[in-house]
């Protein structure tokens, strides 16, 4: 035997099985809903926010500062959004970087199990319980509670799938920087309130001066509510989507460190 055939490969094969990935798939979703942190924030709080404006007769109401809005149609996109902005920003960055931390990574380095493939399955996962979430709480605000859908529902289906892979897109980058879960959170949650304030969180987009609006749709989050409402540049902001969807995925990619 030579010794070629003799030791074994360093480095696996970059794949794998599709019951291998359904796996992690389940493994992570097990493992996601142990975390009561990212289950209050990502799924119920988004549910419960929708909930309590839904119950305030006043915010059932049109007004003139709104366009003709209601305060419940401003912010049904923004709190179907949430679970996408608060998992991408907290939970993605801040449990691969545990992993790197606790050596995790470069151990799968060295694994039949990708890395890749582990941060696909998070991804997977996150995306659909943000997209789960996001569905409760149009279904909550508009068949419980009246609120409006838009005009255009092919814009507010593009704007939440180029809007979540952008979200994710940058959170990965965090992930694939951060050398600790601490590092992680000190980057994260700055950007995220960064795009609560852009996506009217705080106050609605309506309320603000020109020159906040217009920067808005440069903010991953603005432009998501900007585009669902109908207001602003749509294919301007749908751009600016696809733009931090490619930049930040070939950004990690290129930056990404095992330990």
């Amino acid at each position: 035997m030579s010794a070629t055939t003799a030791s074994p490969r360093l480095l696996p094969e970059f794949r794998m099985t599709g019951n291998g990935f359904r796996t992690l798939v389940r493994t992570q979703a097990r493992l996601l809903r142990r975390e009561p942190a990212i289950v209050l924030s990502g799924i119920a709080l988004p549910v419960a926010l929708i909930i309590v404006f839904g119950v305030i007769p006043a915010f059932g109401k049109p007004s003139a500062s709104l366009g003709g809005k209601t305060t419940l149609d401003v912010y049904v996109p923004t709190f179907a959004m949430l679970s996408s902005v608060l998992t991408a920003f907290t939970a993605l960055p801040v449990s691969f970087a545990d992993l790197r931390e606790r050596g995790v990574l470069r151990r799968l380095a060295v694994s039949p199990v990708p890395a890749a493939g582990l941060l696909a399955a998070q991804v997977t996962v996150i995306a659909a319980t943000a997209a789960a979430t996001a569905a409760a709480v149009v279904l909550i605000g508009v068949v419980g509670f009246g609120a409006t859908l838009p005009a255009n529902p092919a814009l507010m289906l593009a704007s939440y799938v180029l809007g979540t892979t952008a979200l994710l897109a940058l959170g990965l980058l965090i992930s694939a920087l951060a050398p600790s879960a601490g590092v992680a959170t000190a980057f994260g949650v700055p950007t995220m309130i960064l795009n609560f304030f852009f996506a009217g969180v705080y106050v609605p987009l309506q309320s603000m001066p020109h020159v906040l609006r217009d920067l808005s749709g440069f903010v991953p989050y603005g432009a998501i509510v900007d585009t669902w409402s109908g207001s602003g540049a749509a294919w301007q902001h749908l751009a600016v989507l696809a733009g931090y969807t490619v930049v930040g995925a070939l950004a990690a990619a290129r930056v990404f460190k095992w330990e």
